[in-house]
């Protein structure tokens, strides 16, 4: 496959422009490149760099290993994925309601992959859709009869009390121009939702270029705290808590482990090791930030 890259040249969060380099990394999921971290210097934000052209990322998504998007219950990580999924549908719809938006509400969830998580707020008496850009995916997602757009584009402005992206805002190349349609989507007082890896986490510096969340090139945007809190006040967002995806540590780790040829045990031992860690730092594996217009 031809490699189109363009080079980033400035921070899209602060827009910096001193540069560093921070890690490579190998595309294990599709084309077996090697990708560049950078790291801007005045603010900490990380990135692939250079990264695709947007144009042509649709191609790196081909792989079968690409497990937001695969149904597939085979090998005991898939197994595992699907189990805790389920379960983490009831604490993601729980944190929603602790923010006092009841059932009823409006919802969108961007990148809605199959729909699941929309299908299940649906189920317990939310008005939910979803957007999903993989035909694939979304013609699945279309079989539990859900509304699904082909695109963010589509959906019309201040309609949504909730607006979630579980591992989406990652793959965004646009950072400021995608959260400024967000938030154009919101109702006043509207409630986003963000869930990304933190590549802050014990996790990330333990696996270090085998750390599976980089996902590079797929993942043009590697998060930590400071960097999401900086996002969400430059596109006027009110940062009101930080939450924990407390198994993302244990699958994170897991996958970690397969790609740099360690045993899934270890990877379970050091998951557990970056939620005890977290406990004190609170730099989780991933986090959840919960932003209001």
């Amino acid at each position: 496959m031809e490699r189109r890259l363009e080079k980033i040249d400035c921070c899209q969060i602060c827009q910096g422009a001193d540069i560093k380099d921070f890690i490579s990394v190998i595309d294990h999921n599709y084309s077996g490149d090697v990708f560049n971290i950078s790291e801007c210097v005045s603010c900490g934000y990380r990135f692939t760099n250079p990264r695709p052209i947007e144009s042509t990322i649709g191609n790196y998504y081909k792989s079968e290993n690409y497990i937001s998007h695969n149904s597939t219950k085979k090998g005991l990580i898939n197994k595992i994925y699907h189990l805790v999924r389920n379960y983490q549908f009831k604490i993601k719809e729980s944190s929603i309601e602790k923010t006092k938006i009841t059932p009823g509400k409006k919802v969108l969830d961007v990148g809605c992959g199959t729909g699941n998580f929309v299908n299940h707020l649906n189920l317990h008496g939310w008005n939910a859709e979803g957007v999903e850009t993989d035909e694939k995916a979304r013609e699945i997602a279309q079989l539990s009869n859900i509304k699904v757009y082909k695109n963010i584009s589509l959906v019309d402005s201040e309609k949504y009390d909730v607006i979630t992206m579980w591992h989406v805002l990652e793959h965004v190349y646009n950072l400021n121009d995608y959260m400024q349609k967000l938030r154009s989507l919101l109702k006043k007082d509207g409630l986003l939702v963000i869930g990304v890896p933190n590549s802050n986490s014990y996790d990330a510096n333990i696996y270090k270029e085998n750390w599976y969340a980089y996902d590079a090139p797929i993942h043009v945007s590697h998060f930590r705290k400071s960097n999401m809190k900086l996002l969400a006040e430059k596109n006027k967002f009110k940062h009101t808590k930080t939450q924990k995806l407390f198994f993302d540590a244990f699958y994170i780790s897991m996958l970690s482990s397969k790609k740099s040829s360690k045993s899934i045990l270890l990877g379970f031992l050091i998951g557990l090791i970056s939620n005890a860690k977290a406990k004190k730092d609170g730099e989780y594996s991933s986090l959840i930030y919960y932003l209001f217009k």
